[in-house]
Formats: structure tokens, sequence, C-alpha cells
């Protein structure tokens, strides 16, 4: 999946764009890619859950490249703010174990266990700002949940994401998601 959230114009805006440019309809891109014409008007307007086989098929269709990239995110000043409040805010969850800044790179699942199984709200946004909502998403589709109440509850935000977990039960009857 590509995800829509980049600088500059957006994927929908350059896909519109590039189409417009080249005269032809919605139709005659969809045809020439192989897809429809709704798939091709969502990608357009705003869809922000693109399919790469899909995006590869509208670049040949509009005589484009396609290129995708991953960057190492820049820790900027304002990053280590946050991560500073937040173990502040996070400390009493982890009795066990002093939190760091680099906690949050290397156990981002464990971190999220916690505070899905301890924490409060205030304590989820936290979580879910620093690690963005993917990053949020993820952890929890490999979290393990140590209650069968919270393992159902993030198991049916997980089918509203589009996303299953990733785990079985363990043998201990722990519900793992």
């Amino acid at each position: 999946m590509y995800d829509n959230n980049m600088t500059g114009e957006s994927l929908s805006c350059q896909l519109r764009s590039r189409r417009r440019q080249l005269g032809l309809s919605l139709a005659e891109i969809a045809r020439r890619a192989g897809t429809s014409a709704p798939t091709l008007s969502r990608y357009e307007n705003g869809w922000d859950r693109f399919e790469v086989g899909t995006l590869r098929k509208l670049a040949d269709a509009l005589d484009a490249e396609l290129l995708i990239e991953l960057r190492p995110r820049k820790i900027t000043r304002l990053a280590r703010t946050h991560r500073s409040r937040a173990i502040r805010r996070l400390a009493r969850l982890f009795w066990d174990h002093q939190l760091t800044e680099s906690d949050f790179s290397i156990y981002p699942v464990w971190i999220v266990e916690r505070v899905l199984e301890y924490g409060d709200l205030d304590d989820l946004r936290t979580v879910r700002r620093l690690f963005g909502s993917g990053g949020f998403i993820d952890a929890v589709a490999r979290a393990r949940f140590a209650s069968p109440k919270t393992r159902n509850f993030w198991d049916q935000i997980l089918k509203l994401e589009g996303r299953s977990c990733t785990r079985k039960f363990s043998r201990s009857a722990v519900w793992i998601c």
C-alpha cells in the first residue's frame, strides 16, 4: 500500500493533473490501466490507500514514471520534546522499567501493549501521536493482550482499519492479537 502523506502535490492531484494534461477521460485511462473508472476516480479524489500494482498500471497508462521511496525520518528537536513529554506521561505504566527515548524505536509493540492494557485515553493519544496512525496500527496488530476484552476491542478496531491481528493464541491462555 502507498501512504498519501506526501509533501508537495498529493498523488491524487498528480494523477488528475497528468490525465488532464494528456486530454484523456477517466474511462480511457481506466481502460488502458485495466481498472475501473470508479477506482481511478477514487484515486484522483483523495483516496489514501493506493495499491502499488494499480499505481504501476496507471503510471504506464499515463506515460509516467512511478517512484516510491523510503526516507529515514529526521528526528527534530520537536520530536525529541514530544518523546520527553511522552516519557513523563507514560512512566507510571512502566513500573518495572525506566522508559527511555530509545525504547520508542526499539520496543514500539511493548509500549503500545502497556498503554492499551493499563493506560487511559490521553496515554493512547500520546503514543498514537508519537508513532503516527500507521505505526500505531502496525504495533496494535502485533500486540499481545492479557485480557480477552481488550483483545476483542482492538480486533474490531483493526477490522475497521482493514487489518487483522498477526498473532495467534499463546499456550499460557494469554490472548494474543
